[in-house]
């Protein structure tokens, strides 16, 4: 899968600023971006719709099947410190400039449809709760201004550099990890309500088809953020060492911390899990119940003050993306520019900052016209989370499938059991969950269907353009 036109690139990018971030601010970085109250108020809400009773076991399995999908990005990040992140290891492995460039696109939908769906969410998030809490409906445009907050903070975080974000990170996700455990535990002793039924894979909603969108929209989606610390390659301080340890403990933690809290939002629903599950925001929804209107107020609070914060720190690695695309001449150069005072590509932050602003828009535009306010701000984001959550499990699949070959062009020893059958399974895991979760979309999440197609085709049609001018690194440089 070798390809002929390979040249030199700096592996370093000048003034991307070195060491300006450590371990913990890695491992918070991905935890944020993970989006813990997720769990208690979006992704977990999302699953319960889709799986049912068994949105706890779709989070559990989906952890698990991400920890052997992370022997590949284990095994990358120790050798690769670049920008690029999974597209550069992709291309340490194949040499190929189409499939290595294309997972390079698939990544930024991932991040754009991310922060296209994160914006909306809020927007959504505070008008469902606000109608639980009060009866109180928002206006609409209301719901778009909201929706913008995102992507106005986004420019400014990523415009003033890496380590604004890490510290960010930082605190906003230990509150919601201390926070969230909290109330989680409060559910379960204050409602009485234990049971295994959760973890029967035989319960789930629409049967397998429900329990693996669940998955998809739901814990995939959720987990998704693991792997964002590897386009801080070039910032990261010690990288080859840090990155792995980062991604495990970040993954570690989430894995748990979800898997219990979904539980304990299902568990503590009892017999009345319909009702509480139609109110869209069951977490708010069990707090004010169990907990008094003062305590579901404050997590309503901290839920929109982490659901901002999470797509605004992840803006900047779609941002390094889009920089380590222009740098190798797939996008124009002028998106791989370095701020000369804080190190930002702030270029490519500006831009992208534009793309979520029309995604939004036309987004709000048309799903709210066609299906109502909440049924289409709901949908809305439920089709690009749909979308994205396959582009991320299509480039895990071709970043598991191409560690071998990276070994095998390096010389090094394979272990057939770590190195080829756990990333194996990983792979056939997830597109199972592909397989599922797209052959039974129907209604307004036929949308995602359209959405991966067009991006694809795209993503292929710009590569194919753009040939003669692409750098392909050897295995050489990027392991520099």
């Amino acid at each position: 899968m070798g390809d002929n036109n390979t040249s030199s690139s700096a592996q370093a990018a000048p003034g991307l600023k070195k060491d300006a971030v450590r371990f913990w601010g890695l491992v918070f970085y991905a935890v944020s971006i993970i989006f813990p109250a997720g769990a208690f108020a979006v992704t977990g809400v999302t699953a319960m719709v889709f799986g049912g009773v068994t949105a706890p076991l779709a989070f559990l399995i989906a952890g698990i099947t991400l920890f052997l999908a992370i022997i590949a990005v284990y095994v990358f990040s120790e050798k690769i410190a670049n920008a690029g992140g999974y597209f550069k290891y992709v291309e340490a492995g194949t040499g190929n400039k189409y499939v290595s460039k294309s997972v390079g696109f698939w990544h930024l939908f991932w991040v754009v449809g991310d922060i296209v769906g994160a914006s909306i969410v809020v927007g959504w998030f505070v008008y469902v709760s606000l109608i639980a809490l009060f009866n109180y409906t928002l206006p609409f445009y209301a719901v778009v201004l909201l929706s913008l907050i995102v992507p106005i903070l986004y420019l400014i975080v990523g415009y003033l550099g890496i380590k604004v974000a890490a510290r960010t990170a930082l605190f906003i996700g230990l509150l919601q990890i201390v926070f969230f455990v909290i109330i989680s535990t409060g559910l379960l002793i204050l409602s009485h309500h234990h049971s295994l039924a959760p973890f029967n894979i035989a319960n789930s909603t629409n049967g397998l088809y429900g329990f693996f969108l669940a998955m998809v929209v739901g814990a995939f989606l959720a987990y998704g953020g693991y792997g964002s610390v590897v386009s801080l390659g070039e910032e990261a301080h010690l990288p080859k060492t840090s990155l792995k340890k980062a991604i495990v403990t970040a993954l570690l933690i989430m894995v748990a911390f979800d898997t219990f809290v979904v539980y304990a939002i299902v568990a503590s629903s009892g017999s009345n899990f319909g009702t509480v599950v139609g109110s869209f925001a069951p977490g708010i929804y069990l707090s004010q119940q169990y907990m008094g209107l003062d305590v579901a107020l404050l997590a309503f609070i901290i839920v929109i003050f982490a659901q901002i914060s999470s797509p605004v720190i992840f803006g900047n690695s779609g941002a390094r993306t889009i920089f380590a695309l222009a740098r190798d001449g797939v996008l124009p150069k002028s998106l791989a520019k370095v701020h000369k005072k804080y190190q930002s590509p702030h270029i490519a932050t500006v831009w992208l900052f534009i793309v979520l602003v029309v995604g939004i828009v036309a987004t709000l535009g048309g799903f709210v016209a066609a299906l109502g306010v909440a049924n289409g701000l709901f949908y809305g984001f439920s089709a690009w989370f749909t979308a994205i959550t396959v582009f991320t499990l299509l480039y895990h699949i071709v970043t598991n499938q191409s560690l071998a070959l990276f070994l095998r062009r390096t010389k090094e020893k394979i272990n057939i059991p770590f190195h080829i059958v756990g990333p194996a399974i990983a792979s056939v895991i997830m597109a199972i969950a592909i397989y599922y979760s797209l052959a039974g979309l129907s209604g307004p999440l036929l949308v995602a269907d359209f959405m991966i197609v067009v991006w694809i085709i795209l993503s292929i049609i710009i590569i194919y353009i753009r040939r003669d001018k692409l750098k392909v690194d050897s295995v050489q440089e990027l392991m520099r």
